[in-house]
């Protein structure tokens, strides 16, 4: 077998075309428009049940008159009287007419011999085709049944199905005409031979009957499958695939002008298959080619329609598979459409159409032919189920059938549900030489659309002048410019001998592009119809046939103060064919003719261009401009007239500016117009022509108002209603070499913490030729904390002492050594921290040298504000790890939650007392910092949950004597670093914290004590001590050789001798008496003695007692 049988098509692309309802509802307007008739569409009714419109044909009549039939098969029509039945279907023929119910019954069944036959429920009409003018009618009854022995025990009813075939005039005139093509009749009736025949279900021109696996020709028959016996060996698909259940039948499919055969077998391995057959010389059908589905239940091979859509000589293959859905996609109905190539079907990948889920989309098919007269055959598909159902027209072209419907036609526009069901087309029936389409429905109604013509207009638009001189008034009147304007028209149609007579309606729409920015048009229009607005001129145009050339004259004025004297005044023509009166005709009158209609692919519409003759652009007359906008950049507003830039980041390419309350901000711009390259100055630079800066702001900020350096260049600017769009106009002309410098001011109440960055689009805008682009200004928002942070050492100068202790002997704080407290103050002059983020104070507490030993022990850590009112904050971590008692001083004063007071040096311990150090004991300097890994830090960090105005932290501390002994008893100074800061974790990605941190220096210094009583070595002290025992014997010896030692001796007579006696307590206030008046006595009592043992009275103080004459008082003993 050729071909290749079983192929698969899921090769074929993945994407399906929706043509759902959703399309078609966007469709319809435009379908209207083309090209068949719904407005002047026929209706034909049928008996109420009988399922009128079930099937249809078009057909025409030649002899003995020519007349058009609609031809409608009812299958559930009522019984003839005769047929012995209730109901049996019937056949139908309409006239082209108006009346809606004017079909009648073709006479071709009548009688039954209940004996042989039974008619009840035989479904004539099921199907209908037409062989065309003046050929064969056919219709079948797929349920007529044939009966043996009717009342016996061995009666037989096979269901065979038949079909009546008619000449031309719908009447039994030859022996091929009647209804006893049965041929099924007489071969085996078991259900698995051909009991079930069911001929009549599918039919096809030429007389080729449709049955389920069976297929006939006028000349043969022609059959697949076997004559006598079904031959499996014939039939490429499995039993019951319903094989012919639609056929059709066309040349060009395998070989060029060779007759083929389609059947489509809808079941066949459960996706439908169609089958591509010729005829051979033993009167068989022979399969060629087989088309398998895609997709399980989908009817592939329920409808099918062969026709060249691509006008290439070869048939092409239209299949529909109605119970196709994807579930995802919400799609339902497809029709698979196989381009031939050259009688090739291996490798070929169909074009998949999909409807909307449920509207069995492509359950009908129909050729059309030619209906738009394009020279390629375009096709029709059903969906009765879209809503109350819809036909979709496509057309061929040369690369196959266009994918978008070309017209979509709406049951519900005609007042029919399920409209669609059934399809004939390829058939002229109104003599306008345009195929027309009648479609059937399960309502009792059909509808014929009939083909209008397509004209095809040619038109043009004259202009005079072609160029405006503004200095050159040429109106009537003598102050303005006028243009004159000329339109002309013709038309040409298919057949050239159709050429009715065709009036067109044309519109003048002078200044389009500038009205549909919408501004005001610069024209108006001085013979126009009462109707037309000034920018628009009406006319109408009677073509009396084809190739007639009509024109019409009118005129427009310029407007005075033209601004745009730069961009050209395009004048829009547009037309179309004027709608005739519908008449309302009376009975009995003809078919009135169809309305032309302008073709789909032609505009109908044209524009022209006239352009200003340009001032101040150069020997060419094209303005050439250079707007550049050389400088943009943010201010801060000092005074209305004052601006300063705001400070940039640290590449100098972003603002930054600060969220901390200004109103407004200013955006600095200078645009120039300037050439490009001095040395060439007439390359550009010319006159910019509507020169404007559009501004488009971010919804933070918003349009306030406008200043200018130089008041008489401040430029007119306007905003929208929300002030987020602002243009500004820099001159019309913005001449050569102009430069303008403003600052727009913008409003910042839309900033909010939330904003991080500020970028506003600026874009110069001019109608001379200058290429422009967007720019874009940013500055980058951020919120200063203004935090500030102190710090305080109390006492600034530490020293130590004593003896080294370990660590294990510390009881107490005093045990430690030296006292010191630490005050961190931080101020916050701007909003709580609580609206922002959390605020962490940090302490870097040198806690211990790089080796690891203590250098200053943290004894308690208490925060003062920060926190709600009267409360004191927590810090982590926790001091005092070693757990040494408290000060009882410093117990008392935090039990009875008083401030402490501060202790001045003075009034700390005496190992704090403050002693100058002497230049000769000094020896170094060293740094303990944690910054500089001279110590190890531990962090005390203390959140402040309420932190409005101000914080102070306390941390008491004790310097560790001991570590300053073993270490730094040489050095000549310590300085040790405390280093204090502020953190902030928000989630404003924008905060900013500028010297929120402090260094807090202490300086530690040796006792001076410790110098004297330790600094000096034991053996230097025994050897001084011998020098000095040493220099003083010598000093001694010396001495005594000297007779320093040798005592003075003096005359006993010259020498007083005296004896103290001592005065009782009881006489010695008459001694005072004494002493102070007349009477003179001896403190001790004794008689004075003169001479050599005399001795000096002694008073009361020890000291010898004076005499009157000044020498002391002798007495004797």
């Amino acid at each position: 077998m050729a071909g290749t049988p079983g192929r698969d098509p899921r090769g074929a692309p993945g994407i399906c075309y929706l043509l759902g309802s959703l399309l078609a509802g966007l469709l319809v307007p435009g379908a209207v428009a083309f090209n068949l008739d719904v407005m002047g569409a026929l209706r034909k009714e049928g008996e109420p049940g009988s399922l009128f419109g079930f099937s249809v044909a078009l057909h025409r009549q030649l002899q003995p008159r020519p007349q058009s039939w609609l031809l409608v098969g009812a299958p559930q029509a009522l019984a003839l009287p005769g047929q012995q039945a209730n109901r049996t279907g019937g056949l139908f023929a309409c006239p082209l007419s108006l009346e809606e119910t004017d079909c009648y019954r073709v006479d071709i069944d009548r009688g039954a011999d209940v004996q042989k036959e039974s008619k009840e429920n035989q479904w004539l009409g099921v199907s209908v085709r037409s062989q065309g003018p003046g050929g064969k009618i056919v219709t079948c009854a797929h349920r007529y049944e044939a009966r043996q022995r009717v009342d016996q025990i061995l009666e037989t009813r096979d269901v065979i199905g038949r079909c009546f075939v008619l000449s031309q005039d719908l009447a039994i005139r030859d022996e091929l005409d009647g209804g006893e093509w049965k041929f099924c009749e007489g071969r085996p009736q078991s259900h698995e031979q051909f009991g079930f025949c069911q001929q009549g279900t599918a039919r096809v021109e030429l007389c080729a009957q449709g049955s389920a696996d069976l297929a006939h020709l006028d000349d043969g028959p022609y059959e697949a499958g076997g004559e006598k016996e079904q031959d499996p060996r014939l039939i490429p698909v499995p039993a019951n695939s319903y094989f012919g259940f639609s056929i059709d039948s066309g040349k060009g499919l395998v070989r060029a002008e060779e007759l083929s055969f389609v059947a489509g077998a809808p079941r066949a391995n459960h996706k439908g298959a169609v089958v591509i057959l010729r005829k051979d010389s033993a009167s068989r059908l022979v399969p060629e080619v087989v088309l398998s589905g895609e997709r399980l239940t989908s009817g592939f091979g329920y409808s099918l329609a062969v026709a060249d859509l691509n006008n290439d000589g070869w048939a092409d293959l239209v299949v529909g598979a109605p119970y196709f859905f994807e579930r995802q996609e919400e799609l339902g109905g497809a029709v698979y459409v196989y381009m031939n190539q050259g009688g090739h079907w291996a490798g070929v990948s169909p074009l998949r159409l999909c409807g909307s889920p449920d509207s069995m989309f492509g359950i009908s098919l129909a050729v059309l032919g030619d209906i738009n007269q394009d020279g390629f055959a375009d096709i029709a598909v059903g969906a009765p189920f879209d809503g109350d159902g819809k036909v979709f027209i496509y057309h061929g072209s040369s690369l196959g059938v266009v994918i978008k419907p070309s017209q979509v036609l709406e049951g519900e526009a005609v007042g029919i549900k399920s409209f669609g069901y059934s399809l004939s087309g390829g058939l002229d029936v109104d003599g306008n030489h345009y195929p027309d389409l009648l479609v059937g429905s399960l309502a009792d109604t059909a509808v014929l659309f009939r083909a209008r013509p397509v004209l095809h207009v040619s038109h043009e638009v004259f202009i005079a002048p072609r160029a405006i001189d503004l200095e050159q008034p040429n109106c009537a009147a003598g102050h303005s410019v006028c243009v004159d304007l000329r339109v002309c028209f013709s038309y040409i149609a298919t057949p050239s001998s159709y050429s009715p007579i065709v009036a067109l309606d044309y519109v003048l729409d002078g200044d389009t592009d500038r009205r549909l920015r919408g501004q005001v048009p610069r024209v108006t229009f001085l013979s126009r119809g009462p109707d037309d607005p000034k920018h628009q001129a009406s006319g109408t145009v009677w073509l009396k046939h084809q190739h007639d050339r009509v024109c019409g004259d009118t005129m427009f004025q310029l407007q005075e103060n033209v601004k745009d004297k730069l961009r050209a005044i395009v004048v829009t023509l547009s037309y179309n064919l004027q709608t005739p009166r519908l008449r309302r005709q009376a009975p009995g009158q003809g078919l009135p003719p169809v309305a032309p209609i302008l073709s789909a692919h032609q505009p109908s519409t044209q524009r022209a261009e006239i352009h200003f003759l340009k001032q101040g652009c150069g020997e060419d007359k094209i303005c050439q401009s250079n707007l550049q906008l050389v400088h943009a950049r943010f201010c801060a507003r000092v005074t209305d007239t004052e601006f300063q830039p705001l400070p940039m980041d640290a590449d100098g390419t972003t603002a930054l500016f600060a969220l901390s309350g200004q109103p407004v901000i200013g955006l600095e711009l200078t645009v120039t117009n300037l050439p490009s390259d001095p040395a060439q100055p007439q390359a550009d630079g010319d006159d910019a022509h509507e020169a404007q800066l559009l501004v488009t702001l971010p919804a933070s900020l918003h349009y306030s108002g406008v200043r200018a350096l130089d008041p008489a260049e401040k430029p007119l600017c306007l905003s929208n209603e929300n002030a987020s769009h602002v243009e500004c106009e820099l001159g019309n002309p913005m001449k050569r070499g102009a430069q303008v410098t403003f600052y727009l001011i913008l409003s910042t109440s839309g900033i909010t913490i939330e904003t991080t960055e500020l970028e506003v689009e600026l874009l110069l805008a001019t109608i001379s030729e200058q290429e422009l682009y967007p720019v874009s200004v940013r500055a980058r928002v951020f919120i200063e904390l203004p935090l500030s942070i102190t710090g305080l050492a109390i006492p600034q100068q530490l020293f130590f002492s004593g003896v080294v202790r370990g660590e294990s002997a510390m009881k107490s704080e005093r045990d430690i050594g030296s006292k010191v407290k630490y005050e961190v103050t931080v101020s916050n002059q701007g909003q709580s921290l609580n609206t922002l983020g959390s605020a962490f104070l940090n302490i870097m507490w040198p806690h211990e040298i790089a080796n690891g030993k203590w250098l200053l022990y943290p004894m308690r850590v208490e925060l003062e504000g920060g926190q709600g009112p009267g409360q004191k904050g927590l810090c982590s971590p926790r001091p005092n790890i070693l757990q040494l008692d408290v000060d009882s001083r410093d117990r008392r004063r935090r039990e009875l939650e008083q401030p402490e007071q501060e202790e001045h040096p003075e009034q700390l311990e005496p190992s704090t007392s403050w002693w100058p150090v002497s230049s000769a004991e000094k020896k170094k300097n060293i740094t303990l910092d944690c910054a500089r890994g001279t110590a190890n830090c531990v962090v005390f960090s203390c959140p402040l949950y309420s932190f409005d105005r101000a914080a102070v932290l306390h941390v008491w501390g004790r310097l560790w004597n001991s570590t300053f002994l073993e270490e730094y008893s040489a050095v000549k100074s310590l300085e040790v670093i405390v280093r204090a800061n502020i953190t902030v974790k928000s989630s404003i990605k924008n905060l900013l914290l500028r010297d929120a941190s402090t260094v807090i220096p202490v300086m530690v210094y040796l006792d001076p004590v410790a110098v004297v009583a330790e600094g000096v070595p034991w053996w230097v002290i025994l050897m001084a001590v011998l020098a000095g025992l040493l220099v003083l014997a010598l000093l001694v010896l010396l001495m005594w050789k000297m007779g320093f030692f040798k005592r003075a001796r003096y005359p006993e007579a010259t020498v007083p001798q005296y004896h103290a006696v001592k005065i009782p307590r009881e006489d010695r206030q008459q001694f005072k008496e004494e002493k102070t008046g007349t009477i003179l006595r001896n403190n001790w009592g004794s008689p004075r003695r003169e001479g050599p043992d005399a001795h000096p009275i002694l008073a009361a103080d020890g000291h010898p007692e004076p005499g009157s004459d000044g020498h002391p008082v002798s007495g004797t003993t």
